[in-house]
């Protein structure tokens, strides 16, 4: 089993269901594992000034354009007053909430966190689009009593840039400009909060219609990574693919749930591939190479965005795509399957039993040797590997054509 799913809990809850109620209890089990992160419910407040930006960078966590259906509205600048909630487009599970600030009649210090109800988020944002003052401070500091963990996020870092180039003409220097905010703007924190951490960032310089320059993506790493390990897993399933590195972690996470989709073909009846006499689960192949797919950004939606928000030609995306894989993986039958394989460079000729079955060995006490010695559980674990293979590269070329092409 791999290290990171692996835990000595999920081990002992496999086994205890094998013990009580076989291998369909386990399929069962792997099945529900392998749909968890959709559960999740993660809550991400954001807390700022009206007018700091807090819209533009939820529809940008989003991977929202303002005139989406779901957007948060731009230039609506009434006063919060109440909590608005904004849901993620494809698991409503996910809600970014932008909170009344802190210090009005209505919501005064000492009773803001009882008021917005501090305990059911998982992340604060604290949004300032020019200076953190005395009361994010305060802010933070009270976050950190309740141990609630918290980012500080300064927006419209492209309008900064903007004026000194005008201003500096050729002396302009972007990289010495943002070090200079970043600088002051945690000196700046120091003095208000002493006990401003330095050992990790939590300050970061954004622009929100810029997503692909400064420390957006980076942000969006870091609230993931400082969440529990499920919740972690779901964040990163639900970020579109505008960096490389949110491709290396969504591929690192595709990889880790391999062998529960390949466990779900053993010790059960399996549907073989048409045309093919290896023994494997055609079905499970086929969603699992979907679920590949559009979390790699290959899907036809997430290719028309991409190019949308480059100025390219989606055609062109497209073509590329579907020379890679022959197929159309998002409507891919069964028949098509042998087809899909030839056209990934994949040959059943190399597959060796052998070298399947010594993977598989650490899985027996958890699975069951019939399951994992089944050729069934061989066959779609090795299958699924090679195919996630090559979508991974196929994104990460997609990737450099839309983003450094």
């Amino acid at each position: 089993m791999e290290p990171q799913v692996a835990t000595a809990v999920a081990r002992q809850e496999m086994e205890n269901t094998q013990a009580e109620r076989g291998l369909e209890g386990v399929r069962e089990l792997l099945d529900r594992e392998l749909n968890a992160w959709q559960t999740m419910s993660i809550n991400i407040a954001l807390i700022g000034l009206t007018g700091s930006g807090k819209s533009s960078l939820i529809n940008a966590l989003l991977g929202l354009n303002a005139n989406d259906v779901g957007a948060a509205a731009i230039g609506c600048y009434e006063c919060t007053t109440e909590a608005q909630r904004f849901r993620h487009p494809i698991n409503n599970q996910l809600v970014y909430t932008d909170l009344p600030g802190v210090g009005s009649s209505m919501f005064p210090k000492n009773s803001y966190l009882g008021q917005i109800e501090a305990d059911k988020y998982d992340f604060f944002l604290l949004v300032t689009m020019n200076r953190f003052t005395e009361t994010d401070a305060w802010l933070a500091k009270e976050l950190t009593k309740i141990e609630k963990k918290f980012f500080l996020v300064r927006t419209h870092i492209d309008n900064d840039v903007e004026n000194d180039r005008r201003a500096r003409a050729n002396l302009h220097n972007e990289d010495e400009l943002l070090a200079g905010i970043r600088a002051r703007t945690e000196t700046q924190l120091r003095e208000l909060w002493t006990t401003f951490p330095t050992d990790m960032q939590v300050v970061f310089l954004i622009d929100s219609l810029v997503t692909d320059k400064y420390d957006f993506h980076d942000l969006e790493i870091q609230i993931a990574e400082n969440l529990p390990e499920l919740k972690r897993e779901a964040l990163f399933l639900l970020m579109r693919t505008t960096n490389r590195k949110i491709i290396d972690l969504k591929e690192k996470y595709l990889r880790e749930r391999i062998w529960k989709a390949a466990a779900l073909s053993g010790g059960i009846a399996v549907t073989p591939i048409p045309g093919v006499s290896f023994a494997a689960d055609v079905f499970i192949l086929i969603l699992e190479s979907q679920f590949y797919f559009q979390q790699l950004g290959l899907d036809s939606e997430s290719l028309r965005r991409s190019a949308q928000g480059r100025g390219l030609g989606v055609s062109r995306l497209e073509r590329k795509v579907e020379l890679a894989f022959g197929v159309p993986v998002e409507s891919l039958t069964p028949t098509m399957f042998a087809k899909f394989l030839l056209a990934l460079g994949i040959s059943l000729a190399a597959f060796s039993v052998e070298s399947a079955a010594e993977e598989a060995a650490s899985l027996i006490p958890v699975i069951g040797i019939v399951v994992a010695g089944s050729m069934s559980y061989l066959t779609t674990r090795w299958l699924l590997g090679k195919i996630l293979d090559r979508m991974y590269f196929v994104a990460k070329d997609v990737y450099d054509e839309v983003f450094q092409g």
